[in-house]
C-alpha cells in the first residue's frame, strides 16, 4: 500500500497544481469580461469596484466556511437586487428599454453569489443556491456541514449524512455573463463581436475534451464565428422588422404617418374606446395634429412624403405671438406626437430622438415612458403645397361639380370657400356612428353626399378635401385628436381614444389652416356611448396619472441615492451575517485523513481514472473515440463493470454518491490499481 499512497499523493499534488492553473485562467477570463463590460457599457466605477473585490479575495487572507443556507442567502440577495431594479425601471424611473437596463447591470446583480464563492473556504458555489427547485431536495434545516469532504456533506441532528450537494465553479459563467451584459450597450462597432469571440473561445477551449482533435475543434470554432458574423446582420434586420411590427401591433391605435385606412364603406357601428390616452394643459379646446395625407386611392389616404429626417421642418409664422400648452402622456418606444398647428418648439423630451416629415408629422424615438412636455405653437402650419394637393379621382368628378355649382364656389376667395363648405355640412348633414349597408368606398362617399347625408368624421373630412380641391384650393386630410373634455378637478383636458378625429386642412394665404366640417355635436354623441365602467376605469387611470406625476417630481439623483443606500444596507447586512458566522469544528472522517482539493467539475477526482492510467500503455488501453462503458464492455472484467457505473453516477448524477458508495469506489478502484502494478512489477 506504500506504493499506492505515494501514487495517490502524486496524483493529488498534480491535481492541486492543475486547480491553481485553472483558477488563474478563470480569473483572467473574469477580469477580461469585467473590463470589457466597463468599457462598452461605460460603467467603469462598478467594473473597477468588482475587480478590486475579486483581487482582495485572491490576495487577502479572508476566508469563511459558508454553509449552504448562507450561500442561498447570497443568491437570494441577487434575486432581491433584481426585484429592486425592476421596480426602479418600471415604476420609480420608467425606462423605454427596461430589459436592456436589467441586462446591463447583471454583473452587479449577481456579484453576491460570485463573492460568496470567492470568499468561501471551499471555493465552490452550491448549485442549489441558483435554483430554488434544487433547494427542496436538501434536508430540512441541516445542523452541521462537513467542509473536509470533496463535496459539501449535510448532517442532521442524528449525525447521519443527509446528502452530498452538487457544486459548480461560478467564475466562468459569471465571466460569460459580463460579456452578455456588455452587449446591452448596443455599440455599433466590431469591438463587441471581437470581445465576445475572444472570451467565449477561451472558455470553450478550457472545457474542451482533451481527447478531441485540436484541428477539428478549431475548424468548428471558426465555422461558428463565420456563421455568427454573417448571421448577425440578418438577425439585426429581422429584429428591426419584428420590433416595428410588434410596436404597431401593441399600439395599433397610434397614427401611421404614411397611410390611413378609413372606415368609409364599412358596415356596422364604430366601436370607440373610452381609454384616456393623454392629458393636455391648455387655455382653450383645440385640434392636435398627428399626420396629413395628400393622396386618395379608393378607401385609403396615403402620404407622398414618406421620409423622416432629423432636420426640423417646423418654423414659426412671422409676427405671431406663440402660444403654449403642456401634454402629459405615456409613450411607446416610437410614437407619433399629437401637436397643435404651427408647432415651433418642443421641450421636455430632451432624451428623445425627434424626426419630422414634410407633411407635418413628428416622431419621437426612445422617449421617456411617461412624458411631460411643453409645446410652443403659432396656430398656423407653414409649408408649400405639393403636386398631389389638387388631384381629384375621376369617379368623384360628377358629384363634385354638382355641389361646387350648388354652393357657388367658383370665383370665391379661399376663406369664403372654406367657410361655405363648413356651413353647408353643419346645417344640412348629421353625425352618425352607424355606417349603414356595406358598399364600395367610392360609392359610399357619393351616397353620403347625395342620399344619406350622415356619417362619421372621415366622411366629412374626405368630402371637404375633395370640394376644396374642386374649387382650386390645395387641401389634405389630417387626423389626430379633438381636445374638448375638460376636467375642472385636475385643471386639464382629458383626451380619450374616442376623441380621435379627422378633418381637412387647406392652403390659404400661404399657410395650412384647419377646416373642420364635422357637425359639432359629434363629441356629445360619442360621450353618450361611454361604457358603464367608465368612472371606475377613469379612477384607476387618474391614480396612475398622479403616481406618474409624483415620479416626475423625483429627480434622478434622488432615486439614485435611494437605490445606492438600499444596496449599501443590504451589503452591510450580508457581510455581517457572514462574518458573524460561528466556525464549527470540522467533523473527522476516518476515510478522509487529509483535505483533498476540490475538483473543478463533478467526478474529476474519481479513482476510476487510476485504472485507466494503469492500462494506458497496454494493449487494453482505452481508445480516444471510445466511451468508458464501451471500453469496459470490451475488456470484460467483472469488477470494472461495477466500478464504471459508480464512476458514471459520481460524474453525471446531480445527487452524486452516498458516503458508502464513495468509499466503495475509492477502496476498490485503488485496490485494483495496486494489484495491477504489483503484478506488472513481478513480470
Amino acid at each position: 500500500m506504500a506504493n499506492s499512497t505515494e501514487y495517490t499523493d502524486l496524483f493529488r499534488a498534480f491535481r492541486g497544481q492543475t486547480a491553481v492553473f485553472r483558477m488563474n485562467r478563470d480569473l483572467l477570463f473574469l477580469s477580461f469580461g469585467l473590463l470589457s463590460w466597463g468599457w462598452l457599457s461605460e460603467t467603469w466605477p462598478a467594473a473597477f469596484a468588482l475587480l478590486f473585490t475579486v483581487a482582495v479575495s485572491q490576495y487577502g487572507s479572508w476566508r469563511w466556511q459558508i454553509s449552504p443556507h448562507q450561500f442561498n442567502r447570497c443568491a437570494d440577495l441577487s434575486a432581491l437586487l433584481v426585484i429592486l431594479l425592476l421596480i426602479d425601471v418600471y415604476i420609480l424611473q420608467p425606462s423605454s428599454q427596461p430589459i436592456f437596463v436589467l441586462l446591463k447591470w447583471f454583473p452587479v446583480l449577481f456579484a453576491p453569489a460570485l463573492f460568496a464563492q470567492l470568499f468561501s473556504s471551499n471555493q465552490k458555489l452550491p448549485l442549489a443556491a441558483l435554483f430554488y427547485s434544487l433547494r427542496k431536495q436538501q434536508a430540512e434545516q441541516p445542523q452541521e456541514t462537513d467542509f473536509n469532504l470533496p463535496y459539501t456533506a449535510l448532517y442532521n441532528r442524528e449525525s447521519t449524512v443527509v446528502r452530498l450537494l452538487r457544486e459548480i465553479d461560478f467564475i466562468q459563467p459569471y465571466a460569460a455573463l459580463t460579456v452578455l451584459s456588455a452587449g446591452a450597450a448596443n455599440v455599433q462597432t466590431p469591438a463587441y463581436f471581437i470581445i465576445a469571440v475572444t472570451l467565449f473561445t477561451g472558455i470553450l477551449w478550457s472545457v474542451r475534451p482533451k481527447h478531441s482533435p485540436v484541428l477539428l475543434w478549431l475548424l468548428s470554432i471558426g465555422l461558428a464565428v463565420v456563421v455568427s458574423h454573417f448571421g448577425y446582420h440578418g438577425l439585426s434586420q429581422l429584429n428591426a422588422l419584428v420590433e416595428e411590427q410588434s410596436v404597431k401591433w401593441l399600439s395599433g391605435w397610434q397614427t401611421d404617418p404614411f397611410k390611413s385606412q378609413t372606415s368609409i364603406g364599412d358596415i356596422g357601428e364604430l366601436k370607440l374606446s373610452d381609454k384616456i390616452e393623454f392629458r393636455v394643459k391648455a387655455d382653450n379646446p383645440l385640434l392636435l395634429h398627428q399626420a396629413s395625407y395628400d393622396i386618395y386611392l379608393e378607401h385609403s389616404w396615403t402620404a407622398s412624403k414618406r421620409v423622416f429626417t432629423a432636420e426640423s421642418l417646423i418654423s414659426p409664422v412671422e409676427n405671431r405671438e406663440l402660444k403654449r400648452l403642456e401634454i402629459l402622456q405615456q409613450l411607446n418606444r416610437e410614437a407619433v406626437l399629437a401637436l397643435p398647428d404651427g408647432t415651433v418648439k418642443i421641450t421636455g423630451l430632451d432624451n428623445a430622438y425627434l424626426q419630422y416629415t414634410e407633411l407635418g408629422s413628428v416622431k419621437a424615438s426612445l422617449p421617456p415612458r411617461f412624458a411631460r412636455y411643453q409645446v410652443f405653437y403659432s396656430g398656423q402650419r407653414v409649408g408649400m403645397a405639393g403636386k398631389y394637393d389638387l388631384q381629384i379621382p375621376k369617379q368623384h368628378l360628377d358629384w363634385l361639380q354638382q355641389f361646387s355649382g350648388e354652393l357657388k364656389l367658383a370665383g370665391q376667395r379661399p376663406e369664403a370657400v372654406a367657410e361655405r363648405i363648413k356651413t353647408y355640412f353643419q346645417n344640412n348633414f348629421f353625425y352618425s356612428l352607424y355606417l349603414g349597408a356595406e358598399t364600395d368606398a367610392d360609392m359610399a362617399l357619393k351616397e353620403f353626399m347625395l342620399k344619406r347625408k350622415a356619417g362619421h368624421c372621415e366622411y366629412f373630412a374626405a368630402a371637404t378635401v375633395l370640394l376644396l380641391r374642386q374649387a382650386g384650393i390645395p387641401a389634405r386630410l389630417a387626423n389626430g385628436y379633438a381636445v374638448d373634455e375638460y376636467d375642472s378637478r385636475q385643471g386639464l383636458y382629458i383626451v380619450r381614444r374616442r376623441h380621435a378625429h379627422a378633418w381637412a386642412i387647406a392652403y390659404i394665404n400661404g399657410v395650412w389652416q384647419a377646416v373642420d366640417s364635422t357637425p359639432s355635436q359629434w363629441l356629445d354623441m360619442e360621450k353618450e356611448h361611454a361604457g358603464l365602467w367608465q368612472p371606475l376605469v377613469d379612477g384607476w387611470s387618474n391614480y396612475l396619472f398622479h403616481f406618474r406625476q409624483w415620479q416626475l417630481q423625483q429627480t434622478q439623483q434622488q432615486n439614485a441615492e435611494l437605490g445606492l443606500l438600499a444596496a449599501l444596507l443590504l451589503a452591510i447586512y450580508l457581510a455581517w451575517r457572514i462574518y458573524s458566522t460561528k466556525k464549527k469544528p470540522c467533523r473527522s472522517v476516518q476515510t478522509a485523513k487529509t483535505v483533498e482539493p476540490k475538483p473543478d467539475y463533478q467526478g474529476l477526482d474519481s479513482e476510476f481514472y487510476l485504472i485507466e492510467q494503469c492500462l494506458q500503455n497496454t494493449a487494453q488501453a482505452r481508445h480516444y473515440n471510445e466511451s468508458i462503458q464501451q471500453w469496459v464492455e470490451r475488456l470484460q472484467i467483472p469488477m470494472l463493470n461495477r466500478l464504471y457505473k459508480l464512476h458514471y453516477q459520481l460524474r453525471f448524477d446531480p445527487m452524486g454518491l452516498s458516503i458508502e458508495q464513495r468509499q466503495l469506489l475509492q477502496h476498490q478502484a485503488t485496490g485494483w490499481a495496486d494489484d495491477f502494478r504489483n503484478n506488472a512489477a513481478k513480470h
